[in-house]
């Protein structure tokens, strides 16, 4: 990788979410493709963050379980009361797998 390529990539990292997500303007995007086109080393990164992004997507509209709901409430009342009680430090305890 040349030092200018690698200028170019630095830029394009600083961009690639908001490509992915689809929040660059025309111009912004149509200088992302060019790049990403080619450069099969910023193409991979695009490619597995659309993966990652997909993949969190998916897994944000499956429900937990009630059990796991109810514990997950439970902790954070928890930790709000505790919070509360130590003037908004939160003290760090293990976590417990149930």
């Amino acid at each position: 990788m040349t030092p200018a390529r690698s200028d170019r990539c630095r830029a394009l990292l600083e961009r690639l979410s908001r490509y992915v997500d689809g929040d660059l303007n025309g111009a912004e995007r149509r200088a992302v493709t060019a790049h990403l086109r080619g450069c099969p080393t910023c193409n991979s990164m695009a490619e597995s963050l659309k993966h990652t992004v997909c993949l969190c997507r998916d897994a944000s509209t499956t429900r937990l379980p009630p059990a796991v709901r109810a514990r997950a409430k439970a902790r954070v009342a928890a930790l709000l009361v505790s919070q509360s009680k130590t003037g908004g430090r939160v003290r760090a305890t293990k976590a417990t797998a149930h």
